[in-house]
């Protein structure tokens, strides 16, 4: 008998109406509240063919015939939620977030690609679902992601398809400190989520966010989650 292995729908992932989101930036995060939202989706997205032992000429940022990037908020009061299934089961993906800066490596140096470090195989998110948690993917008006697929096997791709699965969410940013304090720390129940690298660090807040939410905030809600992770004796 072989063993089942049940995933949850990242449609379950999606956050509702009301839901608290914080998004961790270098500087800080931003906290917010979800008004409402809206689904989108593009497939298939072609990347083309890779032959046995390949991969793609260059990272793919998924643009239209414009260059306009897909998966970026096309205004600023719009966040994109983003998860995504392949339909070539042996393929590599390896993901940038934001583009040039790679997601899921285990070295300091730049990822090897056709290497075996901080790839999803294809098989773990197929095109039909379920996609994998590891395609989840938080986006903000002027920061988008890239993406390389590799070939390993001896067999060519003939298509290698994509399949992208979107939420867009309008949102209010939370300013009040205490409302902040109690979602970052826990005590509320709050989605958060690291935009980039963890290491090292995650990257850069755009300006216009920044300006909107207000600097010493931003640093704020830095030094208070830092503060909170060290041993009480650190605190003093």
């Amino acid at each position: 008998m072989e063993a089942v292995l049940l995933k949850t729908s990242h449609e379950d992932l999606f956050l509702q109406a009301g839901y608290y989101l914080a998004l961790q930036f270098h500087s800080g995060w931003v906290v917010s509240r979800i008004l409402g939202r809206e689904w989108a989706n593009l497939r298939p997205f072609s990347v083309g063919s890779i032959a046995a032992g390949a991969h793609l000429a260059a990272w793919n940022e998924i643009k239209d015939t414009t260059d306009k990037h897909y998966l970026e908020p096309a205004q600023r009061w719009l966040f994109y939620h983003t998860f995504w299934g392949i339909n070539t089961p042996n393929a590599r993906v390896y993901v940038q977030y934001p583009s040039k800066d790679d997601i899921g490596s285990l070295t300091t140096t730049l990822r090897e690609v056709d290497g075996d470090i901080g790839y999803v195989p294809g098989v773990e998110s197929p095109y039909e679902g379920p996609f994998s948690v590891r395609t989840e993917l938080f986006t903000v008006y002027e920061k988008y992601p890239a993406y390389q697929v590799s070939n390993v096997t001896k067999d060519a791709f003939a298509n290698v398809i994509f399949n992208f699965s979107t939420m867009k969410y309008t949102y209010q940013l939370i300013k009040d400190k205490k409302l902040i304090e109690e979602l970052l720390l826990g005590r509320k129940q709050c989605k958060k989520y690291t935009m980039g690298r963890v290491d090292p660090g995650p990257t850069s807040i755009p300006k216009w966010l920044e300006d909107l939410v207000g600097a010493l905030l931003v640093k704020w809600t830095k030094d208070l989650v830092e503060s909170e992770s060290l041993p009480v004796e650190a605190r003093r």
